[in-house]
C-alpha cells in the first residue's frame, strides 16, 4: 500500500507510488514501483522525482525503482541549508534507505547534479558499492556562461534567504524564468514536464532548497575520490547540452575516472526526460550486466 503526502498534488506524475516518510529531520517523498534488484534514481539540482516520471514504469517490469524528492527539492520538506551539501545529502540518502529496508542498490542513475551526489553516496559505501552508475549530463564541471546568466546571481546567501526565496517563487511565473531556463538547456521538454517545473517553482521553499544545493555543492573534493569507482561508471553526455557542455566534460571525466565508459547522444541537458525509452533501455543493460555479473 502507498500513502502519498497531502503535499503532492493529485494530478502528480506517478502519484499513487507516492510514499511519504520521516526519517530524522526530514519528511520525505519518494516513489516506488516494481519488485526486484534495487535501481536508484537520483534527480537533479531544481528537479524532483517527476524528473523520471516516465522512465519508472519502463524499469519496473525488471527492478524495484525508487526515486526520492532529494532534501530542499518538491515535496520532501525539513531541510536546512546547512544539510544540502553533497556529503550531508548522501547521508540523509543512506537513511532513508535504511528506513526503507531494501537491499543495496544494484544500479544508481543520477541525472546532472544528481550523478554527482551518486558518485558521492557511492563513495560513502565502503563495503556495498553499487554495481553500475549511470549519470546522465553529470553535473561536475563548473557551470558556464548560459548558467551563470540564468542563475549565477541567485546562488548567493541572499538569495537563499527565505524572503529572496519567497520573492523570486512569485515572479517567476510571471517573469516567464522557468520557461526560458527549460529552453536554455537545449532540451525541448513536453508541455506537462514545463508546468511541472512551473508549479516547482512556484514554491519558496523549493527555491531555496534548489540554490542551497547548487552553492554547496564542492565538485573538487569530490573528484579527488571518485577514480576508484570510475570502472563502475557510464556517462551520457548531450552533444547540445548547453549548461553542461561535452568537451570540458570528456575532459574532466577523463582525468578523475579514466576507466568510465562515456559517450554522448543527440540530445540537451534533459536526455532522460525528453528520450525516456532511450534511457530506461540503457539503465536496464546496465542492470542485467550487474546481475549477470554478480549472479543475483
Amino acid at each position: 500500500m502507498t500513502l502519498a503526502p497531502a503535499r503532492v498534488p493529485a494530478d502528480w506524475p506517478n502519484r499513487r507510488h507516492s510514499l511519504g516518510l520521516r526519517v530524522g529531520s526530514l519528511d520525505w517523498h519518494v516513489q516506488r514501483m516494481g519488485a526486484g534488484p534495487t535501481v536508484l534514481l537520483l534527480h537533479g539540482s531544481g528537479a524532483s522525482a517527476h524528473s523520471w516520471a516516465d522512465v519508472m514504469p519502463r524499469l519496473a517490469p525488471h527492478a524495484t525503482v525508487i526515486a526520492p524528492d532529494l532534501p530542499g527539492h518538491g515535496h520532501t520538506t525539513g531541510a536546512s541549508l546547512r544539510e544540502l551539501s553533497l556529503p550531508a545529502v548522501a547521508q540523509a540518502l543512506q537513511a532513508l534507505l535504511d528506513e526503507l529496508g531494501l537491499q543495496a542498490p544494484t544500479v544508481v542513475v543520477g541525472h546532472s547534479a544528481g550523478a554527482a551526489l551518486a558518485l558521492r553516496w557511492a563513495l560513502s559505501q565502503a563495503l556495498t558499492l553499487p554495481e553500475r552508475i549511470v549519470g546522465f549530463n553529470p553535473s561536475l564541471i563548473a557551470p558556464p556562461a548560459v548558467y551563470t546568466r540564468f542563475l549565477g546571481p541567485l546562488i548567493t546567501p541572499l538569495a537563499t534567504s527565505g524572503p529572496v526565496a519567497a520573492l523570486l517563487a512569485r515572479i517567476s511565473g510571471r517573469s516567464g524564468m522557468v520557461g526560458r531556463l527549460l529552453d536554455s538547456t537545449g532540451s525541448h521538454t513536453p508541455a506537462a514536464q514545463r508546468a511541472r517545473y512551473e508549479a516547482l517553482f512556484s514554491d519558496p521553499a523549493h527555491v531555496r532548497g534548489a540554490m542551497g544545493f547548487m552553492a554547496a555543492a564542492d565538485l573538487d573534493s569530490l573528484l579527488l575520490s571518485t577514480a576508484r569507482v570510475g570502472e563502475r561508471c557510464h556517462f551520457l553526455l548531450g552533444a547540445q547540452d548547453a549548461w553542461i557542455p561535452e568537451a570540458p566534460l570528456r575532459r574532466v571525466i577523463s582525468a578523475a575516472m579514466p576507466s568510465a565508459r562515456v559517450e554522448a547522444w543527440q540530445g540537451g541537458h534533459l536526455l532522460h526526460e525528453v528520450e525516456p525509452e532511450r534511457a530506461a533501455a540503457l539503465v536496464l543493460t546496465q542492470l542485467q550486466h550487474s546481475t549477470h555479473s554478480t549472479g543475483r
